[in-house]
């Protein structure tokens, strides 16, 4: 048996002022005292020690510690569960993950202090999951495992077990064992070389447990051999689990692991090994006091009692775990007790008690049905929100992108031509140069400037001078290439940029293009011939832009100087 002590004095501290707490250094010391008796790997049961994890919430929480809360909430609801107390546990878990979900931690707490905080979340949700399925509350315990696994998302191998097990458990619960396997066998293919223990012995236990739901459900029927191979691959699982334990002993899940593998055992007609490996199950979960583990256990033992031709013993006992759990009875150990009670009246010839129990189990399966459908059309109007909503953060992020596309192409227009300004000319070149330099391709650049255009303004007026720029940069526009560069560099100045033209070949587009211009009909300044530009063509290497712009700059006024209207290579 546990040895049960006597707590030190935990008493609360005096108040003083507007109700602080006295003496910090003291409650620190009620809290560590707390937080040793509120220990899982303690000498309290699980009665007593829920009580002092209950303390030490408090305690941690005048203490402002929320990692210290964390970390007793944790261990409260573990006790919760082991007494089968789900309600409460949802109350407190539900409450808990509230008030810590952004908690407010000191200064630089350190990696230790977030490492329990984001540790206690997950075990929370994971406690929160599995007990809500226990009570049938299915809206909550999908919640749960989903958040978990979102949160455990590219975590370690441990800690996707852990999710995985949680969702695959919440399915379970649900009556589909079948999609329960799916998902915990899968994570464990996926994740179980590298897992510790721990995480391995608690999924390859539930992988046996979920093949025992799928085997009571196969239970009447007429397929046999779907039976005897749940059987075998249940018997793996636990055989997994147990030599998992012999490494790393545990002994909550000791009682857990060794009475499923009874269990299965059982259904395979190994009485002998069965019994044994049951009695141990039941003698740990009453001397840990752990209720729910034990009425489990107690339901299986019903079986054997049952298979050993002793249906009298079967019902007996089977009515008193029913009346021991009462209304904190899980649905599947409640619906387990009373289908033996049923099979038990029957070999026993008392009809209406055998319909009793039939009932309650058709009873409890009704009310576990819908149960199931509200969660799931609350999960699936919830998935629709969430749907929704992202469609409509998608929508505005593509509205915000167009935008801030629109914003930075109209930076880079030139007002007057809509062609590119000097910003489009840094980009394109910052795009372009590397490229080409890397690769060796030649590259032309052409600095085109309009020959007496101060002429133009001063005689026919300045708005006449702008039509004349937007009908060039139009000009020069059909005149090019999809991959050159077209700016206006300022007043009458453009500037083209040709990749991939070698001198000769950029030298016989630049003339072309120096033609068409002269040849166009400028109907605003007296038809053709009455504008001309002056051309200077440099071609890279080098591949530097300062360098280019200057030999261009150089050749464009040495066509000046040689009388314009012409092109000048430098």
């Amino acid at each position: 048996m546990v040895r049960v002590c006597d707590p030190p004095d935990v008493r609360p501290l005096p108040l003083c002022g507007r109700g602080r707490r006295i003496g910090t250094p003291a409650l620190r010391a009620q809290l560590d005292a707390l937080l040793a008796l509120a220990s899982p790997s303690g000498a309290e049961p699980p009665h007593r020690a829920v009580e002092h994890a209950r303390s030490a919430v408090e305690s941690a929480r005048l203490a402002r510690r929320p990692d210290l809360q964390m970390q007793a909430g944790v261990w409260q609801c573990g006790h919760l569960r082991h007494l089968g107390r789900f309600a409460e546990l949802l109350d407190v878990a539900q409450a808990l993950l509230a008030e810590l979900a952004t908690p407010q931690l000191p200064k630089r707490p350190g990696r230790v202090r977030q490492a329990t905080l984001d540790g206690g979340r997950q075990n929370l949700l994971r406690l929160l999951a599995l007990s809500a399925g226990d009570a049938g509350r299915f809206d909550i315990a999908l919640a749960a495992a989903n958040e978990l696994v979102r949160l455990t998302a590219g975590a370690c191998a441990g800690s996707a077990l852990q999710a995985a097990f949680a969702l695959g458990a919440c399915m379970e619960r649900m009556g589909d064992s079948w999609q329960a396997v799916r998902v915990l066998q899968q994570a464990l293919d996926e994740h179980g070389a590298a897992a510790p223990d721990g995480a391995l012995m608690v999924a390859s236990n539930a992988v046996c447990a979920f093949y025992i739901g799928i085997l009571h459900r196969l239970l009447g029927g007429d397929d046999g051999v779907e039976r005897a191979r749940t059987l075998v691959l249940a018997r793996a699982a636990g055989d997994t689990a147990r030599r998992v334990l012999q490494r790393s002993p545990d002994p909550v899940y000791e009682v857990a692991v060794l009475g499923n593998l009874a269990e299965v055992l059982l259904h395979q007609g190994e009485l002998d090994a069965s019994e044994p490996l049951l009695r141990q199950a039941l003698d740990r979960a009453h001397q840990l006091g752990l209720r729910a583990h034990g009425w489990r256990a107690r339901a299986t033992w019903c079986d054997w009692l049952l298979a050993q031709g002793r249906p009298a013993d079967a019902l007996a006992d089977a009515r008193a775990v029913l009346a021991q759990m009462g209304a904190e009875a899980p649905p599947q150990t409640a619906v387990r007790a009373h289908h033996a009670a049923y099979r038990a009246c029957r070999r026993l010839r008392r009809p209406a008690q055998a319909l009793a129990h039939l009932e309650a189990v058709e009873r409890i399966e009704r009310q576990r049905v819908t149960a199931q459908l509200k969660a799931q059309s609350q999960l699936f109007v919830t998935r629709m929100e969430m749907q929704r909503e992202q469609r409509q953060l998608v929508q505005e992020a593509e509205s915000a992108r167009n935008e801030a596309r629109h914003h930075s192409e109209r930076a880079e227009r030139d007002p007057l031509t809509g062609i590119g300004n000097r910003r489009h000319l840094a980009r394109r070149i910052a795009e372009l140069f590397p490229v080409r330099q890397r690769k060796g391709q030649p590259l032309a650049l052409a600095q085109i400037d309009i020959d007496h255009f101060k002429r133009i303004n001063d005689t026919h007026g300045h708005a006449v001078g702008d039509r004349v720029l937007v009908a060039l940069a139009a000009l020069l526009r059909e005149n090019i290439r999809a991959g050159d560069v077209l700016v206006r560099l300022g007043g009458e100045e453009f500037l083209v940029i040709l990749p991939d033209l070698d001198p000769i070949q950029a030298a016989d587009f630049c003339e072309r293009l120096r033609q068409r211009i002269s040849t166009h009909p400028w109907p605003d300044i007296g038809g053709a011939g009455s504008l001309t530009v002056s051309i200077g063509l440099v071609g890279a290497p080098p591949y530097d832009e300062a360098a280019l712009m200057l030999a261009a700059d150089l050749a464009l006024y040495r066509a000046k100087r040689e009388g314009r209207n012409r092109l000048c290579v430098g």
